[in-house]
């Protein structure tokens, strides 16, 4: 059945708002009047209002007294404590997984790496890509069964992609690239500690990269 003849009228002002968040159209700083947003929507404005508070949870909408709620601007200390946060909770899943992936696993996050890996990230290519990511990344934290990781970490990565949305282009890199096999193969090996240290490292890589370019 199509779960969309299920979702309540938050859950749609949610997903629209949300998404367009994400795709950079509502821009970090920008306020979300609810009652605009209720016509953006197409729903009344208690749905928004609830919607609203799902998005000021997630990260991506501060609301400030007596001003209203605005999308979220993602300043270097937002963004060093969001990836603290993100590195452990992924390096303790890497930790989890080295011990725990079977080969139905490694062999559907290979199967994302590899796409992560070699297609160029370009103008055309960019929304597939920040896709890709994000399922590689809350695939793997599925994996270990706990679901207070795989909420929080969902959570991080919205702000995460809030964060690319604020660039105009795409960023220029060679290719092909190994970074997320070379993920699941030390992942899979079954050290825990490669796993944990090539986590590490990956995690700070795109820290690095978040932080240059905002």
């Amino acid at each position: 059945m199509d779960e969309e003849l299920y979702l309540t009228a938050a859950d749609r002002a949610y997903q629209i708002i949300s998404q367009k968040i994400l795709d950079g159209e509502f821009q970090p700083g920008m306020k979300l009047s609810r009652r605009n947003m209720a016509s953006v929507t197409g729903v009344s404005v208690i749905p928004v209002i609830e919607a609203l508070k799902r998005l000021e949870e997630d990260s991506l909408v501060e609301s400030r007294p007596k001003w209203g709620s605005f999308v979220t601007v993602p300043t270097k200390k937002k963004i060093l404590e969001s990836f603290q946060l993100r590195e452990a909770i992924e390096c303790q899943s890497a930790r989890i997984m080295a011990e725990a992936m079977t080969e139905e696993q490694k062999e559907e996050l290979w199967t994302i790496a590899t796409k992560l890996d070699t297609v160029p990230y370009n103008a055309e290519t960019m929304m597939d890509s920040r896709d890709y990511h994000l399922s590689f990344h809350q695939r793997l934290t599925e994996f270990t069964g706990n679901p207070r990781l795989m909420d929080t970490l969902r959570k991080i990565n919205l702000f995460y992609v809030l964060c690319r949305a604020i660039r105009a282009n795409a960023p220029k890199k060679d290719y092909p690239r190994y970074w997320h096999r070379y993920l699941v193969d030390e992942i899979s090996s079954g050290d825990q500690d490669r796993a944990e240290q090539a986590m590490r490292e990956h995690v700070n890589d795109s820290l690095q990269l978040i932080l240059k370019e905002n």
